[in-house]
């Protein structure tokens, strides 16, 4: 039944404690806010000053980001010139997003990254942009030679100090005895090789030398593709010049060691399923897909849980990148990238679900990385905010959240 009141009437109950929701106790209005994406909760700290004080709080930062959902990343170019002589001029604009996609959503979308550059730069050459690591709602990010340690969700961002020469990015991850982010890399230079260890909010680095042998496997040179972050370890895919063993950080320890696969493919990539390493593996042609769990992670008893039998598809592949990059697979299907520029996502049974197109881009692929958000703030980023303009080489800002 509609209410009797005047229009004054109504809005003097609504606004009569300074909350625009009085009726709704204050535990659930932080309940449902908690469910919302970072942009949502941006607006809603103008609503009220009980809604500001709300998000305000640290432990709902933790809480929230405790709650978001964990989504893979898909990039691509946009605003691209049209003919090839246009694209390789060197004044060509081009956005280069990145976006983390939903499948429970219907292939929604949510922006992480943004910003205008020549195309270049956006792309896989020296010095281009590159997602490096995503640990705890922050990214490490490569560009124009520089490392940056950003947060999407609170705009903050901080510069990794300038690694050795002839080093490679191994990982990126959280130090739970200090607390620190850190960043591993390999180096393979004079006197001699090793990986070695470097902290956002400091101008150290620490040599941690080379896995020890282990039933032949000999790890040298740099980890092959991007690690996966589980159980409080960096894990990299085997590589064939080191027998396929799977490389293994531990994270507290910092220790290297190795781990045995369970089969071994033409194309094998490793993700997180839950709290679980899985294993994905295919044959050159991307008709049977396989996932594999690693079910006891101390014996490393490995156990194939899905044959996904797919339909006859073309793959979009590039130059630059492996294969693998052009599919990603959870308990929620497979999704694969099309030549046109479409993310096909099929169930566990190779049933077409849905195909959706990312924003009218091209050069679009799933990043090696998920993203969950994070609206924590850290002190190694107050710092930097403190002593901005200190340094004379200190580099620019990245230009990472325009448009967002």
């Amino acid at each position: 039944m509609e209410s009797t009141a005047g229009p004054r009437k109504r809005q003097q109950a609504a606004s009569g404690s300074g909350s625009v929701a009085p009726h709704l106790p204050e535990e659930l209005v932080r309940n449902i806010l908690l469910y919302l994406p970072s942009r949502s909760i941006h607006r809603c700290r103008a609503v009220c000053k009980d809604w500001l004080r709300i998000v305000s709080d640290r432990e709902f930062a933790v809480d929230h980001h405790r709650l978001q959902p964990t989504l893979p990343l898909a990039s691509f170019l946009r605003g691209a010139a049209s003919t090839k002589a246009e694209t390789e001029t060197e004044t060509s604009p081009v956005d280069c997003c990145v976006d983390a996609f939903d499948l429970g959503a219907a292939g929604s979308f949510r922006p992480v990254v943004r910003f205008t550059d020549k195309e270049e730069q956006c792309g896989a050459g020296a010095g281009g942009f590159h997602i490096l690591g995503s640990c705890d709602g922050l990214l490490l990010i490569s560009f124009e030679d520089h490392f940056y340690v950003c947060n999407p969700a609170t705009r903050q961002w901080t510069c990794l100090p300038t690694p050795l020469r002839a080093s490679w990015f191994a990982g990126f991850y959280r130090h739970d005895p200090t607390g620190e982010y850190r960043a591993l890399f390999y180096r393979d230079q004079w006197p001699g090789e090793d990986y070695y260890i470097m902290v956002p909010d400091s101008r150290r680095g620490r040599g941690i030398g080379l896995p020890a042998e282990k039933d032949g496997y000999k790890f040298r040179g740099q980890p092959y593709g991007p690690p996966v972050l589980l159980r409080g370890n960096l894990h990299w895919m085997p590589r064939q010049t080191e027998g396929y063993g799977i490389l293994a950080f531990n994270t507290t320890t910092e220790v290297l060691t190795v781990m045995c696969p369970p089969v071994v493919r033409e194309h094998m990539s490793l993700v997180a399923v839950g709290d679980e390493l899985a294993m994905v593996s295919c044959g050159n042609n991307v008709t049977m897909v396989e996932l594999w769990l690693l079910k006891d992670y101390e014996n490393e008893i490995w156990v194939c849980m899905h044959r996904i039998r797919l339909p006859a598809v073309k793959v979009s592949t590039f130059s630059f990148d492996e294969l693998w990059r052009m599919f990603f697979m959870s308990e929620e299907g497979v999704v694969i990238v099309t030549p046109e520029q479409k993310l096909v996502h099929y169930d566990m049974n190779g049933t077409l679900l849905e195909s959706f197109p990312c924003d009218n881009g091209r050069h679009l692929k799933i990043a090696p990385y998920t993203f969950k958000e994070s609206l924590v703030r850290h002190a190694f980023f107050e710092i930097q905010d403190c002593n901005a303009g200190d340094h004379e080489d200190e580099p620019e800002p990245p230009p990472f959240f325009q448009g967002l």
